[in-house]
């Protein structure tokens, strides 16, 4: 299992984590534009299965020119989680 995240220093965790949303944001300017929406628990969390669609998400959300990053943000990447988590204690 996989999640999409990027690290963020300032941060409380270091990280944010991608819950697999995107809104619309029309713009008379750009045109429309995306917004990455970000995880604000751990149940909103996007949880991918297979390696390859994690990292071909993570490599979309880097490279699409229909999403708004900043040009200094971190970069998206794949995280694999442990194969027990969520497990008994």
């Amino acid at each position: 299992m996989y999640v999409i995240g990027r690290l963020e220093p300032d941060h409380r965790s270091g990280c944010i984590y991608w819950s697999g949303s995107l809104t619309i944001d029309p713009s008379p300017a750009v045109g429309a534009t995306m917004l990455i929406g970000e995880a604000v628990n751990r149940h909103s969390v996007l949880v991918v299965t297979g390696a390859d669609i994690a990292h071909g998400l993570a490599m979309w959300l880097n490279t699409s020119p229909a999403l708004k990053r900043p040009p200094a943000a971190p970069l998206w990447r794949a995280m694999p989680l442990p194969e027990d988590f969520g497990g008994a204690a």
